[in-house]
């Protein structure tokens, strides 16, 4: 992959996560003054495809990341240290402090409300093993990915084996991990980024086209904030 098709890439991806839409050539010339045609960026992005990096949905359409191209951009991409807003931020502080205890598992509850609807995403929260909290399960089911019957059937049946899965996580996650696909252990359809502190699981579940960069800036201003 030449320095013109890795960028390329990167665009796709994020405008992808912008739009939940499949990216065109046209689009891409137009909109980042591509100094190349429109021919020319169907090539490269031939070229992506065929590295199993993106793939066209429907004949005629766009683009959108394959879940190899979202572990490449998660690899290759992301900030090591994303940061986090300073709205996002006070948001964040605010929630804990409106939750009593800063220490309190009521804190980190309003926490996790808190992210769900910024990230829209669902959140999971575990004070401790066997202990589960969840929230914004709506906006998980809301996704447009998800429209589709069958889809949604098979992320109830995740919902419904939710604390099972963290029981089964919770020895395991050590820092921040960010699983996408059949490598996240709630679902192969979804992406996860969850992290562990001083016993307490907490983390995000959203669909592979989630804002890695954002919501990694959440989560990991959230642990700051654990106890």
């Amino acid at each position: 992959m030449n320095d013109r098709q890795k960028e390329l890439f990167h665009n796709i991806v994020l405008e992808h996560i912008t739009t939940a839409k499949a990216i065109g050539s046209e689009f891409l010339v137009k909109k980042y003054n591509l100094e190349v045609s429109s021919a020319t960026t169907r090539n490269d992005m031939a070229e992506l495809e065929a590295e199993g990096l993106i793939y066209q949905p429907h004949t005629s359409a766009g683009r959108v990341p394959t879940e190899r191209g979202y572990n490449y951009y998660v690899a290759n991409y992301l900030s090591k240290n994303p940061a986090v807003g300073e709205r996002d931020k006070k948001i964040l502080e605010q929630a804990k402090e409106s939750g009593g205890q800063p220490s309190g598992a009521g804190a980190e509850k309003m926490l996790a409300k808190a992210v769900a609807e910024l990230a829209d995403t669902a959140v999971v929260y575990c004070p401790s093993k066997n202990n589960t909290y969840y929230t914004g399960l709506s906006n998980l089911l809301s996704q447009p990915e998800f429209a589709d019957f069958n889809l949604i059937y098979r992320l109830t049946e995740v919902v419904d084996n939710f604390d099972e899965v963290l029981d089964g996580l919770y020895d395991k996650i050590k820092d921040i991990e960010i699983k996408i696909g059949k490598d996240n252990a709630f679902s192969s359809d979804c992406a996860s980024i969850l992290t562990k502190k001083s016993g307490k699981v907490f983390g995000l579940i959203g669909p592979m086209r989630m804002d890695y960069e954002r919501n990694l800036g959440l989560v990991t201003f959230v642990r700051e904030l654990l106890n």
